[in-house]
């Protein structure tokens, strides 16, 4: 376990180097990496406290426009909520650090030593300091006590305070007895790189990282993630006719493509490598307006920030990401991989219609002949549901009903009486059964094209949602599934071409811009 104090973390930006280096040591699961209680609630408080004076001077200059203008200004003001930017930091520091709790018992103890200004505790000029201090060492000790298996690496350098390790004063010298062998100080963030982790760098790294994230296992991660993508105000993307096109919402799972991959850094642990990248994606498929409505198929570029692995049984981790934006048509790269998208989906749509052509019963070609021109309105796996249940639905045609009328005519075939008549009348009222049949199936098969939010979409929607992911940072230790491709026949465009694609103090240093050390 590694544990961090304050000064070792202090003004942490969560999309630093830094934070993606804790982010690998995490998900590595070689490690464990955490900050006490104490130390969770300092930083979110370091991060907060010139809050209330901004917002007063923005107040007072609200005042000071009023008094000048003759009228009443439409400016206003929400009103001042600490409490929540504290848990806006609270969740960013938690989504990074494993949180270990810091007990009553340790800020009782903690707020003694202060009392008695015995270390970590100190007494400055006419007053006693370090409270806090003392509850994150106490807290570590108590860590150590409850969790008997596990060594700690203390990452502080307030050395003053807590010593550099090798021998402490009273009373801790008491408090850390029988748990030495337990406990090694670090004294700054880059011990812990040397320690924990090695660099790797240079264009085999980038060519590496570029090849795990061209798999069709983080495409389709990708596109699954993409689903989730929805605006109030709306995306731009490139409408069939390379012209812009306000869209909302994708309709379908898009096809994904690598653009490319960029500032690429990465850190082996143990036997594995764990990069952070920046990665561009091409994306097209059919999306919806503002009432979901279609607007046809869109491509647009998507860019995130991620953490992925050479381990088989990790998902990559979207750490950030920016809104889709349109692709660059001066773009030769980019313009190609969307030409090769373009033709994947011509090609899933007439296998599609070939699948719906090939079937063998005339109901069933009646039905596939009305159906497959729409096909490429919607997505295959939309098609095939639509397509399964149409057959079902046309099966009906040859049921019991059908087969007891047609028995009852077989049966009655050798008999010339009134009573054969009627039978025969009987029949051909029955074999009406599959006019109906047939007229319900076709408007089934029908509103489900023309509708979007139908028991089909939804169902497929429903089926696409349930598939793989990329993880979210804010949940590190997500287990995933094993990745399947959604149809393995498909053949996959060639990309060979494209690029690869505590209150402050004078030991409460920022350390928000620091680069991670080599």
């Amino acid at each position: 376990m590694i544990i961090f104090d304050t000064n070792a973390v202090n003004q942490l930006s969560p999309s630093s180097p830094r934070a993606d280096l804790i982010r690998k040591l995490r998900q590595s699961k070689h490690h464990r990496v955490a900050v006490p209680w104490m130390v969770l609630e300092e930083m979110a408080a370091h991060q907060a406290r010139l809050y209330p004076d901004k917002y007063h001077a923005v107040l007072n200059s609200l005042a000071k426009l009023r008094e000048f203008l003759p009228w009443e200004p439409e400016s206003s003001l929400e009103p001042l909520d600490l409490e929540r930017l504290l848990d806006h930091w609270r969740d960013a520091y938690g989504e990074i650090f494993e949180v270990i709790p810091t007990s009553d018992a340790a800020i009782r103890k903690g707020f003694q030593r202060e009392a008695m200004a015995l270390p970590p505790a100190k007494r400055v000029k006419d007053h006693s300091e370090g409270g806090r201090d003392a509850a994150i060492w106490f807290s570590v000790l108590e860590f150590l006590e409850q969790n008997p298996d596990e060594r700690v690496w203390f990452v502080t350098n307030n050395s003053s305070d807590f010593g550099d390790g090798s021998a402490y004063r009273y009373p801790m010298n008491e408090d850390i007895r029988g748990l030495e062998d337990r406990l090694t100080l670090l004294k700054d963030f880059d011990q812990v790189v040397s320690h924990f982790t090695k660099a790797v760098s240079g264009a085999d790294v980038e060519a590496a990282a570029a090849e795990l994230l061209k798999s069709a296992a983080v495409r389709d991660r990708v596109a699954q993630t993409a689903m989730d993508l929805s605006s109030l105000s709306g995306f731009v993307g490139l409408g069939d006719g390379e012209t812009p096109e306000e869209w909302y919402a994708w309709l379908a799972q898009p096809e994904v493509e690598l653009l490319n991959v960029t500032d690429v850094t990465g850190h082996e642990i143990e036997s594995d490598v764990w990069y952070t990248a920046n990665a561009q994606w091409v994306l097209y498929g059919p999306a919806v307006d503002e009432v979901e409505a279609p607007v046809g198929y869109i491509a647009c570029v998507w860019s995130m920030k991620v953490l992925f692995s050479t381990r088989d049984d990790e998902a990559p981790t979207l750490l950030t990401s920016e809104e889709p934006s349109p692709p660059d048509t001066g773009d030769e790269s980019c313009m190609r991989i969307l030409q090769a998208l373009k033709k994947r989906v011509a090609d899933i749509v007439a296998r599609a219609k070939r699948r719906a052509l090939a079937v063998q019963t005339p109901a069933e070609r009646l039905i596939a002949e009305q159906l497959a021109p729409s096909l490429a309105k919607l997505d295959t796996a939309s098609n095939q549901l639509a397509l399964q249940a149409a057959a079902r639905q046309a099966a009906l045609i040859n049921g019991p009903v059908q087969r007891l009328a047609q028995q009852m005519a077989a049966d009655l075939k050798r008999i010339d009486t009134p009573a054969q008549r009627l039978a025969q009348q009987a029949t051909e009222h029955l074999k009406l059964v599959n006019t109906p049949t047939q007229r319900l199936v076709r408007k089934i098969v029908a509103d489900q094209l023309a509708l979007i939010d139908n028991p089909v979409q939804r169902l497929a929607q429903q089926m696409a949602a349930s598939k793989p992911k990329l993880d979210i940072a804010a949940d590190l230790h997500q287990p995933s599934g094993p990745d399947e491709a959604v149809d393995e026949g498909i053949e996959q465009a060639d990309f060979s071409d494209a690029p690869e694609a505590r209150g402050a103090g004078p030991k409460d240093v920022p350390t928000d811009e620091d680069q991670v050390g080599e």
